[in-house]
């Protein structure tokens, strides 16, 4: 009787316990990252040769989950919120070509194409110079602020990825603490556990982890590198921006073997009195060196070219050209020339030593893709004042080194290999080189179209009654007899130094305008910053140039909208799975509650049986 009574007090204990774990989970259901409890009942072993049993024990509460279930669900939630950011810029800046019947780019180029015909009926007509002006300010500055806005989005990116980072490591912390709370136990806390889940969830939407708890141990990787290592180690990410400058080498290799760089200019073109080299910088401003002639400073002193002579010559015009970049006014400021590779002195100069001519170095004074420019050498073969032929020389790719910008996450000062997760769409679209950085792909391809209307509208040779030789940098290298006419209507390497010259309008006559008309139906205009020469890959006129900008963007986010779409049923699927598993089910935990109530009231009423059994018992005494 008395062992009676002993199996339903621990019945009565293990369903008061029960009841009070389901109370547990039905006031935490909508607790975020709270994953439900399970009492486990047993029967207690039986140890004597009571007929009774020894009744019933209830364990801890355990948490109901899936390690495996959990950590597939982090790698597609990484997935999903890469695409999301993907598609919050690209949707941002499709709104920005977004164009009605009225406004828009396209417009404003239908209207400057529309003032150049008014122009060409007349001429004279004050009335269609004015609009003329007007409508190629308007184009400049239509492409200008379209270009701002992008930029726009490049520093609201920025200031997001700085944002990530320092939440990034805020969760790494936190992480970090709550490990160390969880030291402490000999059991882990449930709470503590689902916590740090929730934390490992928030993370794993800025950047791809990996997390490895088995043996009672704890690591937390990001992107490959060890963050989090039990609760002592805790490796904070930092930003880090690396600009590469712009540096144009006009060299060639003269021999395969000691790979020994000499000046392309003279190694292309055999340099005699009078022929002149002529240094062209953004398509704007230019320098230039004839041979024979005496170099002077802005005093009128005459300048040592380092073989004591200020007379240029075929040995000295490379140190002449470069003291003459270095003396322009407006090419000065942007950027440096030198004579060969430079050195640096004690004080950290950058000085050259050489007393012979080796090749023009031009390097950006400011770094990263901020100090892009656009730099050219044409070479004018002359006998007296008569023009014998013409060359083109460009840098030499290999050589020279392409501006850069480039962003990484780095622990302990090495980069991290970032796979997924919205920072990794943010540091690609802060990485010029990135072959995913939609941002700088719609830059270049709008200066891509500057650059060619710089080029086309500024010199032309007409060749024949209805022919032309198009472009500034075609008519560099032009050697037929007939005149090179200049416009000088536009000017400038990229979008940002584009330039519509309004006094070059007065000038205009009947046949520059027949040229200028002409341009917008070429069809076959190239973009890749080469002579209008008919070989261009990218064959196209103006207007459709444009259109192919709109329609790419739209696609980039039509495809990548239809990429987060699928992502996100992967994600959906494993997220309803999982809570499925380890979500608080409300009509479930009733009917527990109901089942542990009556199993609680049940064993009361044996203890109430047995109690009235003893007192019989004692009654009859």
């Amino acid at each position: 009787m008395i062992n009676s009574l002993n199996v339903a007090l621990s019945g009565l204990n293990a369903a008061k316990n029960a009841v009070e774990n389901v109370s547990n989970n039905i006031a935490n259901e909508n607790t975020p990252g709270y994953k439900k409890r399970v009492v486990q009942l047993s029967e207690l072993a039986t140890v004597d040769s009571r007929f009774t049993g020894r009744g019933v024990s209830s364990d801890e509460a355990y948490r109901i989950t899936s390690q495996y279930m959990y950590d597939n669900m982090l790698k597609e939630n990484t997935k999903s919120d890469y695409y999301d950011e993907i598609s919050s810029m690209l949707g941002n800046i499709e709104a920005m070509f977004q164009e009605t019947d009225t406004s828009g780019f396209s417009n404003e180029l239908n209207r400057y194409f529309q003032a150049v015909e008014n122009l060409r009926s007349n001429p004279n007509s004050e009335i269609y110079k004015s609009n003329f002006k007007m409508q190629g300010t308007l184009i400049v500055d239509s492409l200008q602020n379209l270009y701002s806005n992008i930029e726009k989005q490049e520093e609201i990116t920025k200031g997001n990825l700085t944002d990530s980072v320092e939440s990034i490591n805020s969760i790494l912390n936190d992480i970090g603490s709550i490990n160390e709370q969880i030291g402490q136990y000999r059991v882990a806390s449930n709470d503590l556990l689902d916590k740090r889940d929730q934390l490992e969830k928030e993370l794993s939407s800025y950047i791809d982890i990996e997390v490895n708890r088995s043996n009672d141990e704890y690591e937390l990787k990001i992107g490959g590198a060890v963050a989090v290592k039990y609760n002592t180690n805790i490796r904070e990410v930092n930003l880090v921006e690396e600009n590469v400058t712009q540096v144009d080498r006009f060299a060639t290799i003269d021999d395969p073997i000691t790979r020994n760089p000499i000046d392309s200019i003279s190694d292309s073109v055999a340099l005699d009195a009078d022929d002149v080299i002529t240094y062209k910088f953004n398509n704007e401003y230019e320098v230039s060196v004839k041979i024979g002639e005496a170099v002077l400073d802005p005093n009128n002193n005459p300048v040592d070219l380092g073989n004591g002579t200020n007379i240029v010559d075929a040995s000295n015009f490379i140190r002449a050209l470069s003291y003459k970049i270095n003396n322009h006014a407006q090419i000065s400021e942007s950027v440096a020339a030198f004579n060969g590779n430079y050195d640096l002195d004690a004080n950290g100069n950058k000085v050259t030593t050489t007393t012979s001519d080796k090749f023009l170095v031009v390097e950006s004074k400011l770094e990263g893709t901020d100090g892009s420019f656009e730099g050219r050498i044409a070479v004018t073969k002359m006998t007296g004042t008569t023009v014998d032929s013409k060359d083109t020389i460009s840098k030499d790719t290999q050589q020279s080194t392409e501006s850069e910008d480039k962003v990484y996450l780095a622990v302990y000062d090495s980069e991290i290999s970032v796979k997924s997760g919205s920072v990794k769409a943010q540091v690609d679209n802060l990485t010029s080189s990135s072959f995913n950085n939609k941002i700088v792909d719609y830059k270049n391809k709008l200066d891509d179209f500057a650059r060619a209307l710089s080029d086309m509208y500024d010199k032309f040779v007409k060749t024949g009654t209805d022919e032309y030789l198009y472009g500034h940098m075609a008519t560099d290298s032009y050697n037929g007899t007939e005149a090179v006419t200049e416009l000088n209507l536009f000017s400038g390497g990229d979008v940002m130094s584009l330039k519509f010259n309004e006094a070059a309008v007065d000038s205009l006559v009947q046949s520059d305008l027949d040229y200028i008309s002409k341009i917008q139906w070429k069809q076959d205009i190239g973009f890749d910053g080469l002579a209008q020469d008919g070989n261009s890959s990218t064959k196209t006129s103006f207007s459709e140039f444009y259109q192919e900008i709109r329609v790419n963007i739209s696609s980039d986010k039509e495809k990548n909208d239809f990429l987060l779409k699928t992502q996100d049923a992967v994600f959906e699927s494993l997220r309803s799975n999982y809570d499925q598993l380890t979500k608080v089910d409300s009509d479930e935990e009733m009917v527990n509650l109901i089942k542990f109530q009556a199993a609680y009231t049940a064993n009361a009423k044996i203890i109430t049986v047995v109690d009235e059994m003893l007192q019989t018992i004692l009654n009859l005494r």
